[in-house]
């Protein structure tokens, strides 16, 4: 191979320098440049696409925060609320509370989804002939955290026989232990 190099020409030698330089070049590209790219492009798309994964995840971790907060405020309010709580009576109550039950024409009851042990009772009651007051007062009332009940609901319209008045249709919703299942007890609490 030695003797080959010494025996060629200068302008030769350059070329098949040149040559293998370029090879090297082409070499070096083709297997350390090029891959290092095309990796370095799929590694950020990876980074990209679990970046977008996290965010979601921390939506969602945040989502369960809250519905587990309100879930824990739902089971404290239920644990509170008497053994022999119903939506019915609680409506009764209130009504009576806020001087409005001559003014119930009806209240009637009917169930919500179901998830898990809970189930979500509802009850809609048509109030007739009330005024703007009366309404308030009972949404007041009605409308209750500290019992788990809620206003889901609210229709209101003139009265047919007495435009001074208010036709009102009010929907109330709370949750309650699903049929057959036992409640789950909530934390206990502290006495003094």
């Amino acid at each position: 191979m030695k003797k080959f190099w010494d025996n060629l020409g200068a302008r030769e030698k350059l070329y098949i320098l040149a040559g293998t330089g370029i090879a090297a070049l082409i070499l070096l590209v083709q297997f350390a440049i090029l891959p290092f790219w095309e990796e370095r492009e799929r590694v950020a798309k990876a980074v990209d696409a679990q970046e977008k994964i996290l965010k979601e995840m921390n939506a969602q971790l945040a989502e369960h925060r809250v519905l587990k907060r309100d879930m824990d405020t739902i089971q404290r309010a239920m644990a509170a609320r008497p053994a022999n709580f119903t939506l019915y009576s609680f409506v009764e109550r209130k009504a009576r509370e806020a001087g409005v039950r001559p003014n119930v024409k009806a209240i009637n009851p009917s169930r919500g989804m179901s998830a898990g042990s809970y189930e979500e009772a509802m009850a809609d009651v048509i109030l007739e002939k009330l005024t703007l007051r009366q309404l308030v007062q009972f949404l007041y009332l009605a409308d209750s955290p500290r019992d788990a009940v809620r206003v889901r609901k609210l229709t209101v319209r003139k009265s047919p026989e007495s435009p001074e008045y208010l036709a009102v249709t009010v929907q109330l919703a709370t949750y309650q232990a699903a049929a057959g299942a036992r409640p789950v007890a909530g934390p206990a609490r502290q006495g003094g």
